[in-house]
């Protein structure tokens, strides 16, 4: 037999064992998946923590969020239950606030990056054959990242009072997979960890 058909069939061989141990497809039916959730939530808890609230106290304070992703929203009701808890009395009714704090989320999301060596899914000439990525070392990170600024104004007259420094959170989730068949995972969103897997 041919050396190459030897090639061929040895590459066969290989993909049927490397299918094996493949992870199954991630299929998620919300807009943003738990991980990237889990991000957003722990960067924007730890930008929070940064902000200067020290004028607010004891004050009733109507708030307005902005940003640019439809995340504004849950993280608009996030901030406002963390000034609750801070005892800031805020209140929705203009007319009841001795201040109105506008708060912009100019960063409200994740980025990924992908480190991989290996060899990347190719099809064998001819034969039609495709032959799966097969991983020596991968690292796929996700980053979430939130920065929030605040201003201060007088609800009755609408004197300015005060821009907060820029408040920034971010969190981290790593996907690890080496030799094909050790995978782990690491994030920092609660306490650093480590998850592993073997195939």
């Amino acid at each position: 037999m041919p050396k190459l058909a030897y090639g061929i069939l040895i590459l066969c061989a290989v993909s049927f064992l490397v299918e094996g141990c493949a992870l199954s497809p991630q299929i998620t039916n919300t807009p943003r998946s738990s991980i990237e959730q889990e991000l957003l939530v722990s960067s924007l808890e730890r930008g929070f923590e940064t902000l200067e609230t020290q004028n607010l106290a004891g004050a009733t304070v109507i708030v307005d969020f902005y940003g640019l992703t439809p995340d504004k929203d849950f993280a608009k009701e996030l901030l406002i239950a963390w000034l609750q808890a801070h005892q800031v009395h805020i209140v929705t009714d203009p007319k009841e606030a001795q201040l109105r704090v506008k708060v912009f989320a100019p960063v409200l999301g994740v980025d990924q990056a992908q480190s991989f060596v290996g060899t990347p899914t190719f099809t064998v000439p001819f034969l039609g054959v495709t032959i799966p990525e097969i991983p020596l070392f991968r690292d796929v990170r996700h980053i979430g990242h939130a920065a929030v600024e605040s201003y201060t104004i007088e609800e009755d007259g609408g004197k300015f009072l005060e821009k907060s420094p820029k408040a920034l959170g971010q969190s981290e989730y790593d996907d690890y997979t080496v030799l094909i068949i050790i995978h782990f995972t690491r994030n920092d969103m609660e306490k650093r960890g480590w998850d592993w897997t073997a195939f």
